[in-house]
């Protein structure tokens, strides 16, 4: 069984609260959950990362296409693993609440590679995180 952590630490509460404070980070098209979070992976993914060293952290950027999972789904789900293979991912309340099929995912770089995305950044300078 793969351990899920939806909250490791105090800077991922931060950026849990900071995305709930403050939903329009997510994309238009994640706006229909009631917890702005669940809309949210690739930011939250993003920010931690970048929070906690990039590529300097052993953290590692998985995503997961869900037409891999079943060919009628759309859509993507990103999340980090850490050096214990652990699953790192922000966007669930809880870690019971990923029924997300872990292995089927990819690892990769980010869209805008290792340089945070606008998106991230301005959740990194509101926190002061970052590099």
């Amino acid at each position: 069984m793969t351990d899920v952590l939806v909250e490791p630490d105090d800077t991922a509460e931060r950026l849990r609260d900071y995305v709930r404070a403050h939903p329009d980070v997510r994309k238009d098209q994640y706006s229909g959950y009631d917890d702005p979070i669940m809309g949210a992976c690739y930011v939250l993914a993003e920010s931690y990362f970048h929070s906690m060293g990039g590529t300097d952290s052993d953290l590692e950027v998985y995503r997961l296409g869900w037409d891999d999972v079943d060919p009628s789904y759309d859509g993507s789900h990103w999340f980090l693993r850490n050096a214990d293979d652990a699953v790192i991912d922000l966007s669930l309340p809880t870690p019971e609440d990923g029924d997300v099929p872990w292995d089927v995912a990819k690892h990769r770089a980010f869209i805008t590679g290792y340089e945070p995305s606008n998106r991230a950044q301005r959740v990194l300078e509101a926190l002061n995180l970052g590099d």
